[in-house]
């Protein structure tokens, strides 16, 4: 063909008369075939309300030019960089390829005038190309229903399936593109050349733009056909993300209604604060209780025995405060100021040790029960989840390790408690998987994770170590020594136990000293009992077991599973465990959600 001429004519009297309103430029055709030495032209065409514009000047350029092979030479040029618009509105410039240029190259040519805009794509290919109809279409109706965002289709020429990546295909010069619907249309990509390859690639997604289904079909130059049109089917099948890798997994387990456990633990806590005259009326029953030896009918337990404690127990017990009638009559488990026979109480006289105002640290005791009450009611447990193929089709082996327990405290308080810290037997289970439909399922798999051992540790972190600025960590023991430490004469010459001894012995008429190893071992077995109270809710063997499923979330593209749990924007994908907690007070089974983000 020979160079382009440029026509020139009047629409409404030329551009100055042109109509009013936004300038559009439309390619006709979208798309030409220029051989090997060859030239054709690049054609566009100006409206303005659907009106021609003529007289109108239009530039035009190349864009991803091809390059000579071998050279740096640009194998593609246009005889002139401008024209006018002729009375409908055309313009066309002349495009000629070098005799060098491959088949199957691909460029474009671009026409601006003013902000209106349009591009001409231009397939170098001989005269023996043809046409290729492309019809997507879902091997499964469900894929076809979420495919909401349509289908992305591109035809690369001079390409294979096997050079392209389905989960972020190339944008490269080559690629013609066509956006359908998500089902029933197909596209026809023209010029294609029957002496070279050539790849279809579609991607559906939904309404999110998340990769739906996609699907690749090679076409190759023996099936096109010069001068004529073949239909190629492109099967789009269900994008499954590979789950092969590691996770970081967040489960949050809410028990409700409480454990049985936790009754158990509220008691010796509570206990420690719950009367107006606490924590003094609890440290006079340890010691007390520890003025005789421990024995099968009288444990030492800071539950004194009527009678069993000797002659000095006798003697403390006539000196306790009357037990309180509460406001309907009933008489309750706290003592008051005065015993029986209208003498301060040994409760009373006790508890002034601890002066005036009351530290902050008995007025927190109470809280403190209560934290204990509730400790086990939620936490979450931060473990490691890998997942291998078994070189089996959508199964694969799991290695789930336990890694962490987040304990909630007082307030916002929330500590982690780094579980191979507490020597626990078996915190690495492996199991079995399955993927279906895009979904992991994880088969039920045990760990030994001695829970009431893990309350213990988060409440001293969460809860305790609060109570005491300036502590790394503070447990059972801890708080009871802080408390003891407060307890001091009057003259500030004795403190803890030498200043129970030094009011409390000779308020009995008893020697001094009477106290000095009642006083540390009732508060040693206050410890035992206040640590032992987490005991309730350990277990014995796999006491922890966990069975599971979560949707495959490819969040990046790639073809791996970025997530695991629950996608935001679908509310019925969610990742679930079924979780049985065995402890010695009972057994618990729930269903709890749970995330995994990938990390490797």
């Amino acid at each position: 063909m020979t160079a382009a001429v440029v026509a020139v004519g009047c629409a409404g009297g030329g551009s100055e008369g042109a109509p009013a309103g936004e300038r559009v430029l439309v390619a006709e055709p979208s798309t030409i075939r220029v051989g090997p030495n060859e030239m054709d032209l690049a054609r566009v065409v100006m409206t303005s309300g659907g009106v021609p514009v003529g007289s109108a000047p239009v530039t035009f350029s190349i864009g991803n030019a091809p390059i000579v092979p071998g050279t740096t030479t640009t194998g593609a040029a246009l005889l002139a960089t401008t024209a006018t618009t002729d009375a409908s509105g055309a313009a066309a410039v002349a495009v000629s390829v070098d005799a060098r240029v491959a088949l199957a190259s691909v460029f474009s040519v671009s026409a601006s005038a003013g902000t209106a805009y349009a591009e001409v794509t231009v397939i170098v290919a001989d005269a023996s190309s043809g046409s290729v109809v492309v019809a997507p279409f879902f091997p499964t109706s469900d894929a076809a229903d979420r495919a909401t965002g349509g289908i992305d289709l591109r035809f690369y020429d001079n390409r294979r399936c096997a050079d392209l990546d389905p989960y972020m295909p190339p944008d490269v010069a080559g690629a013609r593109k066509a956006p359908l619907a998500a089902s029933g249309e197909t596209a026809q990509f023209d010029y294609v050349t029957a002496t070279k390859p050539a790849a279809a690639l579609g991607r559906a997604t939904d309404g999110f733009a998340r990769l739906v289904a996609f699907g690749c079909i090679d076409i190759p130059e023996s099936s096109v056909v010069p001068d004529g049109v073949v239909e190629v089917a492109l099967p789009l099948r269900d994008n499954i993300p590979s789950p092969v890798g590691r996770f970081a997994v967040t489960s949050p387990l809410v028990f409700v209604p409480p454990l049985a456990a936790a009754a158990s633990i509220a008691v010796p806590w509570r206990d420690l604060g719950d009367c107006p005259l606490d924590p003094a009326q609890m440290f006079l029953d340890c010691m007390t209780d520890a003025l005789s030896p421990a024995a099968a009918d009288d444990p030492l337990d800071c539950k004194p025995k009527p009678g069993g404690e000797g002659a000095l127990g006798d003697a403390f017990a006539a000196r306790r405060g009357v037990p309180i009638v509460d406001a309907a009559g009933a008489v309750t488990a706290c003592r008051g100021s005065f015993d029986a026979a209208g003498k301060p109480s040994l409760d009373a006289i006790a508890m002034g040790l601890f002066g005036t105002p009351t530290p902050a640290l008995l007025v927190a005791l109470p809280a403190v029960g209560n934290d204990a009450a509730h400790v086990l009611d939620a936490f979450t447990l931060i473990s490691r989840l890998d997942v291998q193929s078994t070189g089996r089709a959508d199964e694969y082996v799991v290695s789930h390790t336990l890694q962490n327990a987040l304990i909630k405290g007082s307030g916002m308080a929330e500590a982690r408690v780094e579980l191979s810290s507490l020597a626990l037997p078996a915190l690495t289970a492996v199991t079995t998987a399955t993927v279906r439909d895009g979904v992991l399922a994880v088969d039920e798999h045990g760990f030994s994770l001695r829970l009431g051992r893990v309350a213990r540790a988060g409440f001293g972190l969460a809860t305790l170590m609060p109570l005491i600025p300036g502590q790394k960590s503070l447990d059972a023991g801890g708080l009871i020594t802080e408390i003891l430490k407060l307890a001091h004469s009057d003259d500030g010459s004795a403190t803890g136990c030498a200043a129970f001894d030094g009011v409390l012995c000779p308020a009995v008429g008893s020697a001094a000293a009477c106290l000095a190893k009642a006083c540390p071992d009732g508060l040693s077995a206050l410890t035992s009992k206040l640590n032992g109270a987490f005991d309730a809710a350990d277990g014995t063997g796999l006491d922890f077991t966990l069975a599971g499923s979560a949707p495959l979330l490819d969040t990046q593209g790639g073809g791996f599973a970025r997530k695991l749990g629950t996608d935001p924007n679908d509310s019925t994908s969610l990742a679930r465990w079924s979780v049985d907690l065995r402890t010695a007070s009972g057994r618990a089974r729930l269903l709890t959600p749970f995330e995994g983000v990938r990390t490797n």
